[in-house]
């Protein structure tokens, strides 16, 4: 056998798995999602760079309650977007969880992308987000849902860039009454 062919033989198979692991590499970063946790980050800072007046109204279990802060601070925005900083959906444990659909407007080059759990127990089961033409997320809804023999929990959360948060909870605690709380929040900038 003539030693030349074995070497380009070998030299080609070499180069043939690389290229494998090169296209497993650009796979891998295929499946990562949108930043949700760096976002939700970055619209913190910036609500609480600008401290718009929030008018927030409650309807726990039917009672209804409305107020308006002028100067909210940076912890009472912490905790109203606690539920959107918690989500992070390019966890290790999240790779490969959920199925994306994108449906692009080609008339205006929005377009919304929606991340769906392939598994019922993942949290949360569905993310959708509105993108304009720039790339940048304006709108997020997401919903988790959670259910075992004793208890049943419901969150849907909507947030407007710039605009409005909701979050609608509902819980049920075997042989207790459902609870639901809804919380809207009007950001008004001055």
């Amino acid at each position: 056998m003539d030693h030349r062919f074995s070497w380009t033989l070998v030299a080609v198979v070499a180069l043939t798995v690389s290229c494998r692991t090169g296209d497993r590499a650009s796979q891998s970063k295929e499946h990562t999602y949108r930043d949700l946790k760096g976002y939700f980050q970055e619209e913190l800072n910036s609500i609480n760079t600008h401290k718009p007046a929030l008018e927030k109204t409650i309807v726990m279990n039917g009672q209804r309650d409305s107020l308006t802060i002028t100067a909210p601070d940076s912890a009472q925005l912490q905790h109203l977007l606690a539920p959107f900083l918690e989500v992070d959906l390019n966890k290790p444990s999240l790779q490969g969880a959920y199925d994306t659909i994108l449906l692009a407007d080609q008339f205006t080059g929005t377009h919304s992308l929606m991340y769906k759990a392939r598994n019922m127990a993942t949290v949360p089961q569905e993310v959708i987000m509105d993108i304009d033409n720039q790339q940048h997320i304006t709108n997020v809804q997401m919903n988790k849902h959670v259910q075992n023999l004793v208890y049943e929990y419901q969150q849907n959360l909507v947030y407007q860039h710039n605009k409005h948060i909701r979050i609608v909870t509902w819980q049920k605690i075997a042989f207790l009454p459902a609870r639901e709380l809804d919380v809207k929040v009007l950001l008004r900038h001055p």
